[in-house]
């Protein structure tokens, strides 16, 4: 939603891509040079994780951050959430499945799944300043564990592998701490992978 005298969902990312595809067909499509500031805040942090689960959802072909944070920034952990939030390469999915909460702009979520070992994988991103809990409800998952790395203010200086989340078939509820970036990973448990 634009917060100018515009008013209403601008639409960025896909209007572009309804204008290559009207005027140059297969054209990749390009963020360059974008940054929402904040680097050194959890609020940086917050915004570049969201920004990251949209770019993945709108099928974005490449985006460029203006410039590179400081290896310990918070928006650098916000880029470790999905490239490597275990420190040993565990990667956010490469397949975006479809994920909304209720509120995107309070608790924003987006899911993958990774093609390498079929596991469901699930950012949520508390931007509301407070704890919220919310029940999250899957399709085609089964009852198991839920790998949790999450980062926030309570420890700036890294990801923190929390405690596994039981998962029922129809999913789970849990608590998202306030200005926080949770990643979980649902292991693959049945022929099909979750969505």
């Amino acid at each position: 939603m634009d917060e100018s005298w515009i008013g209403r969902p601008v639409r960025f990312i896909p209007r572009m891509r309804d204008l290559v595809d009207a005027h140059y067909p297969g054209t990749k499509l390009a963020v360059t040079e974008y940054n929402w500031g904040a680097h050194g805040h959890i609020n940086g942090a917050l915004a570049q994780a969201d920004v990251l689960g949209i770019f993945g959802r709108e099928g974005l072909d490449m985006a460029a951050l203006w410039t590179a944070p400081a290896a310990d920034a918070p928006v650098a952990h916000a880029f470790r959430m999905y490239r490597d939030h275990d420190g040993r390469g565990g990667a956010f999915g490469d397949t975006s499945l479809a994920a909304a909460s209720a509120d995107q702009e309070r608790l924003a979520v987006h899911a993958a799944r990774r093609e390498a070992d079929g596991a469901l994988t699930l950012m949520v991103v508390n931007k509301s300043g407070e704890d919220l809990t919310s029940p999250v409800s899957l399709t085609g998952a089964a009852a198991g564990t839920a790998e949790v790395y999450r980062y926030g203010p309570a420890d700036l200086t890294g990801i923190v592998r929390e405690a596994d989340q039981p998962v029922t078939g129809g999913g789970f509820t849990a608590t998202f701490p306030a200005d926080s970036i949770t990643h979980l990973v649902l292991p693959q448990g049945g022929e099909a992978a979750p969505s």
